[in-house]
Order: structure tokens, then C-alpha cells, then sequence
């Protein structure tokens, strides 16, 4: 069994490789897998090469697909984390109003023209202002209310974005309310390694936090109830666990902007082909995050004709029956998780 689990693994970790290889080999200029290696080589043994085509690789497609691989192992360790600790596979890391926190701050940020280096850490207050509110309104008895967490999630998502959309109108036609559009349909085209390396600090705290909370998120799992009898203290590892959820979550906004259902649909194949371990999950999550978002941005930049459609666009068409499918196969009584 740990044979077959250790092969599986490792298939991702080929397809991880592969897919991220293809980001880096196709787009308006083609180049060879030959020539993408050539040039990572010449760029780590810091040699000359044309200068076009170095810049191309190096300051555009390789920022590009770090950053996708970045936001979709986010959004996939934080869908996983929030869907064991609520018992519900339907969950998605912008129910808890962690998102739409995040997306004001950087909203408001953008209409004031902070600078991009403050953003991740904007985002991150946001999305903790944000949960902190719906956890004070959820708390009970010592313990978090998942379900009164989740309707307190979507209460506050719908009133940040009546205030997002507010700051919109404001601003009609500015320059700066159309970066705010085309930021809250998400993308990661155009990043540069400092926005990544800025965020990239909060994402790897998050990773960490995720795996270092993984046997109490497998105990509460359970239930608050089994939890708190075998000597868990449940209202710390609830908060511990939403932490790290609220962090990787609040670092993909600043770096992607508003980009659904990764959360929703990576952790459904990481239960489904990588055991029952916690940690297994929170690293096959990650993986297949990575992998279905550098997916979804190959496909932005290589089917259009013309204008490039968002990312979030391009996930919403695939997570949005896909959740549709979720929800017919538990009315079915077949889905549980």
C-alpha cells in the first residue's frame, strides 16, 4: 500500500514537472524543451544568452508559473484544511470570508496606490479581520460553530463585496478601477519575482503551519466532541488550523486575486488517490492545486485568439459543474467525506 501511494507521488510530482515545463515551452513564442533547459542552465551559470529570449523565459513565463504554482497550492492546502475541520466536502476557502476581507484590503490598496511590497501583508490583515469577526460570531460554548462559521462566511462575503463594488463606481473609469477589475477576475500574468517573493514568505508559513497542525485537524476531523475526549483543546487547534487556512488563503489574493474552486476541487482527488494520512493530503493538495491552475493559465494564454481570458474565468468553467457534481452525488447519498 505505501508502494502504490509512494508511485502516486511521484506521478505527481512527473505531471507537476511536466505541466510546468509546458508553461515555460509554449505561449506567442515557442520555444523547445531543449532551449528552455538551455537557457535555465545558461541562467544559473549566469552566461550569456540572446537577450530576447532570456528575458522572455527568465522575467516573464518562469515568474508566471511560479506564481500559478503558488496560488494553486494555496488554495488547494486551505480547501483540504477547511473541508476536514467542517466535515464538509463542499467547502471552499471564500466561505469562511477570508477571501473577500483579503480582496477589500487589496482593493482599497489599489485605489490608493500602495506600493505592491505591502500588498501580501494587507491582504493577510484583511483576511484576518475578516475571520476574526465571523469566528467571534461563531464561537459556542468554548468551540467554533462550523455551520454558524460558514453562514457568517457568506453573510460577510456578500457585504464586502457591496463595499468592493462601491469603490468600483467610484472610481468609474480610472485606470486604477480597471486594474481592480481585471484583479478580482484573477491572474497571475505579468508578476514579477519581487510580488512573489513577497508572498511567497506568507505561502511558505502557511505550508508549514498546515503540516505542523495536521494530527489535530486529523482529530477534529472527528468531531469537536471525539476531539475535546481524547485530550485535543479544540478551540486552539480550530483556531491554529483556520490560521494557517486564513494565511495561505489571504497570500494567493495579494498574488492572484479572486480565483475560485482550486480549493474545492484539489482536495476531492488528494482523498481520493493519496490514502487516508493528513499530511499525504495537505502535500497531494498542494500538488494538484499547482497542477490544475498552471493547467487553467496554459490554456489562458494558448486558446485565445485574441484578448486573454482571466484565470478565474477558466476555473469557474471547470469548478462550477464540477461543484454541481459534488452536490448531486451527496443528495444521492454516494458522496460523503
Amino acid at each position: 500500500m505505501k508502494g502504490l501511494l509512494f508511485f502516486r507521488f511521484l506521478l505527481l510530482a512527473a505531471a507537476l514537472i511536466g505541466i510546468l515545463l509546458l508553461n515555460l515551452c509554449l505561449g506567442e513564442v515557442n520555444f523547445s524543451l531543449g532551449e528552455v533547459l538551455r537557457l535555465i542552465l545558461d541562467f544559473i551559470q549566469k552566461q550569456n544568452s540572446t537577450e530576447s529570449t532570456m528575458a522572455i523565459l527568465m522575467d516573464i513565463r518562469l515568474p508566471r508559473a511560479l506564481a500559478a504554482c503558488l496560488v494553486g497550492a494555496s488554495l488547494g492546502i486551505s480547501g483540504y484544511q477547511l473541508q476536514a475541520l467542517s466535515n464538509n466536502g463542499l467547502a471552499d476557502p471564500y466561505l469562511t470570508g477570508v477571501s473577500s476581507g483579503a480582496g477589500l484590503a487589496v482593493t482599497i490598496a489599489i485605489v490608493l496606490g500602495v506600493d505592491f511590497a505591502f500588498i501580501p501583508a494587507l491582504s493577510l490583515a484583511g483576511g484576518l479581520a475578516a475571520s476574526t469577526v465571523v469566528l467571534l460570531l461563531s464561537k459556542s460554548n468554548e468551540k467554533i460553530s462550523v455551520s454558524r462559521l460558514l453562514l457568517c462566511g457568506v453573510a460577510l462575503s456578500a457585504f464586502c463585496g457591496a463595499i468592493i463594488t462601491m469603490l468600483i463606481c467610484s472610481g468609474q473609469g480610472s485606470v486604477r478601477t480597471q486594474g481592480i477589475y481585471y484583479w478580482l477576475a484573477g491572474s497571475v500574468s505579468g508578476k514579477s519575482w519581487t510580488e512573489i517573493s513577497s508572498a511567497g514568505v506568507y505561502i511558505a508559513a502557511g505550508v508549514v503551519l498546515a503540516l505542523l497542525t495536521s494530527k489535530p485537524l486529523r482529530l477534529l476531523s472527528l468531531g469537536s466532541s471525539t476531539a475535546q475526549s481524547l485530550g485535543l483543546e479544540v478551540l486552539k487547534a480550530q483556531i491554529a488550523v483556520l490560521f494557517s487556512a486564513i494565511l495561505l488563503c489571504s497570500a494567493s489574493v495579494s498574488l492572484s486575486g479572486i480565483v475560485g474552486f482550486a480549493g474545492l476541487v484539489a482536495p476531492y482527488f488528494a482523498r481520493q488517490f493519496f490514502g487516508r494520512d493528513e499530511r499525504s493530503h495537505i502535500i497531494s493538495s498542494a500538488g494538484i492545486g499547482a497542477c490544475l491552475v498552471l493547467l487553467s493559465d496554459l490554456a489562458a494564454r494558448c486558446l485565445s485568439g485574441g484578448q486573454e481570458p482571466p484565470l478565474g474565468t477558466l476555473l469557474s468553467l471547470i469548478g462550477g459543474p464540477f461543484f454541481l457534481y459534488l452536490l448531486y452525488k451527496r443528495s444521492e447519498g454516494v458522496y460523503r467525506l
